[in-house]
């Protein structure tokens, strides 16, 4: 006699282990990909915020340039006391600090000095200017 066929069991779901097993591991990659994923938003949010100053920097150049009279960029927070000395607006929670102020020649020529971005009062990024050409650097100061 042969044995009997075995009943069939149709399953239309999945079962309460696989669901939990499933979120488990869904948990776990968010655990490890969101601390991550922050980081480099505040990064890249960071390099554009220097972009946008280094930007506006070059726009005054130009402009110092076309016109023929040099212009001062004070830090921000400071009044300008006449027509040739300018601050910059970064994006809210961004300030920044100049040591010294920077000046650009009538020719767009700027002198050496230093930038501190900051978000929230809190140095984030050191900047350097060193050639005429106003362009900053990134750099780390000797501890």
């Amino acid at each position: 006699m042969s044995p009997a066929p075995r009943a069939r069991i149709d399953r239309d779901g999945f079962s309460l282990i696989e669901i939990l097993v499933v979120l488990a591991i869904m948990a776990l990659a968010t655990a490890i990909i969101l601390p991550n994923g922050a980081r480099m938003l505040d990064q890249t949010i960071a390099q554009s915020v220097f972009f946008e100053f280094q930007r506006d920097v070059l726009q005054l150049r130009r402009e110092a340039n076309r016109s023929g009279s040099a212009i001062t960029v004070l830090s921000a927070g400071a009044e300008p006391a006449s027509t040739t000395e300018r601050t910059l607006a970064l994006r809210e929670g961004w300030t920044y600090a100049l040591t010294p102020a920077l000046v650009i020649d009538e020719a767009g020529a700027c002198a050496p000095g230093e930038a501190i971005l900051m978000r929230e009062a809190v140095p984030l990024m050191r900047l350097r200017v060193e050639g005429a050409d106003c362009r900053f650097t990134r750099y780390l100061p000797a501890r």
